[in-house]
């Protein structure tokens, strides 16, 4: 019965995401305190500035956090129904991927990775849409230019750049020069315009000397954390299943499809590698894994075959993730 309300497709499920956040986040809401600006891992210029409005409004702050990842939950869903590559339209993608998000509570608040997740999922958008497009050097450019925005306001988002670079060779399958330059151009126009408006302000030692701070800063201590690591176990299973429905019809499925699940296979191993050998990624972290997660886990979930098991899975996962909430 609850996977069958989660992965409807009607009117009511566009209701069902703001409707879970709320609950999720009712808590934040009533107790929302001011963020501390120190405590932003991974903070850039674009997020500095956006802070800047809402420094001393501590319910807006909240308020502008839910909306990011209510947004960002809808553009998930929204990326599978367009491209169609988790089975059938719905929009159970972008509930995982709020519940999953909305789980931590560390997360419910004014964060850098909030808004960078906004502009990845533009780029992926973009990087999706290449295929069926030869040398399509617009695209690819967008698809750089929107992952460099997001690395403007969570610095870490650097370690997705390879994906738009990965994706000319999977999607595009041509080696033509134009379209491996364009990513490098396509990046660098935002951080040059960053540059050269510390440049014009004298504050370009500024700017490098806290990149450099930055990546030594130690906050990956939750990887040892006994409640994350549960988590963790159960999100690992949830993607193994996920993993192996998709590997199960891999050669059935169209050309496409296939090629955007290998393209969320590179997006989670880019992620999660870092995410366990530096130091400076935070448990933020969370929001870029689980993009690929919810489609992977979708996919399972979104098949044709009826069994108990989905519903039990259904059922556990949800139940993890408020224990999560309140226990961790």
């Amino acid at each position: 019965m609850l996977l069958r309300i989660l992965k409807s497709n009607n009117l009511f499920s566009t209701l069902l995401i703001p409707s879970i956040g709320i609950l999720f986040w009712m808590h934040s809401f009533q107790t929302s305190l001011l963020f501390d600006i120190q405590s932003a891992n991974g903070a850039m210029p674009l997020y500095n500035l956006a802070y800047s409005l809402l420094k001393e409004q501590a319910f807006w702050q909240v308020f502008v956090g839910f909306s990011l990842v209510i947004i960002n939950s809808y553009f998930v869903a929204i990326l599978g129904s367009s491209f169609l590559f988790p089975r059938k339209r719905s929009y159970l993608p972008g509930i995982l991927y709020l519940i999953t998000v909305s789980s931590i509570q560390s997360l419910h608040s004014f964060i850098p990775i909030h808004f960078a997740t906004l502009f990845v999922l533009i780029s992926i958008y973009f990087i999706l849409d290449t295929y069926h497009r030869p040398v399509e050097i617009s695209y690819t450019f967008n698809a750089s230019f929107f992952m460099a925005l997001a690395s403007l306001f969570y610095l870490p988002t650097l370690i997705l750049f390879p994906l738009v670079w990965i994706s000319t060779f999977i999607l595009q399958k041509d080696d033509n020069w134009r379209l491996q330059i364009m990513p490098i151009l396509g990046f660098s126009m935002p951080w040059l315009f960053i540059w050269t408006y510390s440049f014009l302000n004298n504050s370009t030692s500024n700017l490098l000397t806290n990149i450099v701070n930055m990546l030594w800063d130690n906050h990956n201590a939750y990887l040892l954390d006994t409640y994350f690591l549960f988590l963790t176990v159960v999100v690992t299973i949830v993607t193994i299943l996920g993993s192996l429905s998709v590997i199960s019809v891999y050669y059935r499925m169209k050309v496409s499809s296939r090629k955007y699940f290998v393209i969320f296979f590179w997006m989670l191993g880019l992620v999660i590698t870092p995410a366990i050998c530096l130091i400076t990624i935070g448990i933020e972290i969370v929001a870029f894994s689980t993009i690929p997660v919810a489609y992977f886990f979708s996919h399972f979930l979104l098949s044709d075959q009826k069994t108990i098991w989905k519903d039990l899975f259904t059922w556990f996962y949800l139940g993890t993730m408020v224990f999560a909430l309140y226990f961790y």
